[in-house]
């Protein structure tokens, strides 16, 4: 998306709130607040004592880089005078704005047409916005502000980027209370600011200059709050503006400083977007164009923490389709980011160390993902294609808890009905040996559960399952020793090293039989001219003399072989459980250096059965 697309995007969420600041005057980006205590407003009177309305002509306000400029402004129902109006947006005022902005009481504040200039790369951004009405000010608190809509340029040499975008209201706007944000310094313990009840957005459409083409229907915003920061918001903003992409060494730390302290003021009760769509062209003679919407997208709080939701995902380009229902993003948090920034303002990051500084997430989980891939001329050979590729899953679920330097110490994955079409003659790996045995269709459920324990220093494999449909089910269950803290070290040579203290201290495998091996049998069977049970019988006894000797004839490799052996000509359910005889378990030397199998296996304590 082009960087004009993103503007508009970010204008069409403030588009309302850019209204407003036209009421609160310059000093709200430029920081120039003036020390004291604000006084009181007068309360606004009822419409049938007011005077004439108050007309103000040719209002032009400079807010640091954007410069807002309304033709006319009209204050209807208000006790104040054109020169009390006119010296309340006074941008050489001495008093406080906050002082000034408790003075602005009226039924209505009408702006006919308002222009907002955004200088941009050696051109200027241009929106307009028209029929603008402020109802309900007093004291400086709007009740509702709407604008009829607003049309977006880019003016100046170069590609062409427009949109426009429709209806515009706010709900409860605190202009003083915006004031203070902007132009009055704060710290942690300020109590915050509502700034406003609710902003809407309606019909947004922006092209870029390379005809790509980005819709949304709505955007809905609540209870956005602020909270005074060590240096204003005013101060702040324009700072991290003037130093993007430029800030190096000590400049960069500051403001990375002033970033941690503003997203940290900043709090939103809720957003939600929807009806957006993306159409861009291709870019070139063999790329098609690509098509993307998504039915809604919401952010909210869920226990303390942050939530996001996106519904009804759909991308269609030349490299393939991809339609998703929906994903849930919980347990969010900007709490390593904020301590990542601040980290940074004290001094340079290692790269080693950012993963630490990534946003919290709990939980991931996803609906109805279908993924359509056609087929695809290899790189090497452009002659060689590779099979169109089509899989879908039903549902899964990723809970990540415990982080350790940015990284979860338990971790729980879920998915149901991961399924792929085996088509007859494919050449993939895995899915040629499935299509073998006869199998058209793949449809896979699993879980992969596991925990540190950082007092033990051990992980548990609590429970990783793989099941088949007309397959079978194979689960296994573990813990491994020597899993110090050392091992979540950023820094890749001293986790690597740490791994190799790990040590195996137990292993229990589970398989089920649902399929897969009697056709496997019968394959094999019908490949050496035999019948199934025949074969299984030889088999059978093969793992019944083999295993024992390959492991050393001890009365546990027997009775394992004889475990297999009843499962190869019988099969049910087969159990295998394995653990050290040493508390400390078998490491990487214990079977580096072991003289053979059975010697390893003289070290664990072996049970088998089959069912």
């Amino acid at each position: 998306m082009t960087r004009s697309l993103k503007t508009g995007v970010a204008r069409a969420a403030l588009g309302a709130l850019a209204c407003a600041t036209l009421l609160v005057g310059p000093a709200l980006a430029q920081g120039a607040a003036t020390s004291g205590t604000a006084t009181p407003g007068t309360p606004s009177q009822d419409a049938g004592t007011q005077g004439a309305p108050v007309v103000l002509d040719e209002v032009v306000l400079p807010l640091g880089p954007v410069t807002l400029k309304a033709p006319k402004i009209e204050l209807r129902g208000t006790a104040l005078s054109r020169d009390e109006a006119r010296a309340i947006l006074d941008a050489a005022g001495p008093a406080p704005w906050r002082t000034r902005l408790d003075k602005l009481s009226a039924r209505e504040i009408v702006i006919p047409v308002l222009r907002v200039e955004q200088p941009a790369g050696g051109r200027v951004q241009v929106a307009v916005y028209h029929d603008v009405v402020a109802r309900d000010v007093a004291a400086g608190r709007i009740g509702t502000l709407e604008a009829g809509g607003a049309t977006l340029t880019v003016e100046g040499p170069g590609p062409d980027a427009a949109g426009a975008y429709g209806r515009l209201s706010a709900r409860e706007v605190d202009l003083p209370g915006l004031a203070r944000l902007f132009t009055e310094s704060g710290g942690p313990d300020a109590a915050p600011i509502r700034v406003y009840g609710g902003v809407t957005a309606e019909d947004i459409a922006l092209t870029g200059p390379d005809g790509a083409a980005f819709r949304i229907a709505r955007i809905d915003a609540r209870d956005l709050t602020g909270r005074p920061t060590t240096i204003p918001w005013g101060d702040s903003v324009r700072s991290l503006a003037e130093g993007a992409g430029k800030a190096e060494g000590p400049e960069r730390s500051r403001l990375s400083g002033l970033a941690a302290d503003l997203l940290d003021g900043i709090s939103v009760g809720g957003l939600e977007i929807s009806g957006i769509t993306v159409a861009a062209p291709g870019g070139g003679p063999k790329q098609g164009p690509i098509q993307a919407s998504l039915a809604r997208l919401t952010y909210g709080t869920e226990d303390g923490a942050g939530q996001v939701k996106a519904e009804g995902l759909a991308v269609d380009a030349p490299a393939g389709r991809v339609a998703l229902k929906g994903l849930t993003l919980s347990g969010l948090s900007l709490k390593p980011v904020l301590e990542g920034l601040r980290r940074a303002a004290a001094g340079p990051i290692d790269q080693a160390e950012l993963r630490r500084y990534a946003p919290a997430l709990g939980r991931v989980t996803l609906e109805n993902l279908d993924v359509d891939l056609p087929a695809q001329a290899s790189a090497q050979d452009p002659l060689t294609m590779s099979g169109p590729l089509r899989f879908a899953v039903r549902s899964a679920a990723l809970a990540m808890s415990d982080p350790r330097d940015g990284v979860p110490t338990a971790s729980r994955l879920a998915f149901d009905g991961f399924t792929c079409a085996v088509p007859p003659g494919t050449a993939a790996p895995v899915l040629a040996d499935l299509a073998g045995l006869g199998y058209t269709a793949l449809d896979l459920s699993g879980t992969v559960d596991a925990r540190w324990d950082e007092a033990a220093r051990e992980v548990t494999l609590r429970d990783v399952t793989l099941t088949g449909k007309d397959m079978g089910t194979a689960r296994i269950t573990g813990t491994i020793g020597g899993i110090g803290k050392e091992v979540f070290d950023p820094e890749p040579m001293v986790s690597s090293l740490a791994l190799l203290g790990a040590s195996a201290k137990s292993l229990a495998l589970t398989l089920e039989n649902g399929g897969l091996f009697q056709r496997f049998v019968d394959q094999q069977a019908k490949a050496q001219s035999l019948k199934p049970e025949e074969l299984q019988r030889e088999y059978g006894t093969a793992a019944m003399l083999g295993i024992p000797a390959v492991l050393g004839n001890s009365p546990s490799a027997k009775a394992l072989g004889q475990a297999v052996s009843r499962f190869v000509v019988k099969p049910g359910r087969l159990s295998v459980s394995a653990a050290a005889k040493d508390p400390a378990g078998l490491g990487l030397m214990d079977f580096s250096t072991a003289p053979s199998p059975g010697k390893i296996f003289d070290r664990l304590t072996v049970k088998a059965t089959a069912e």
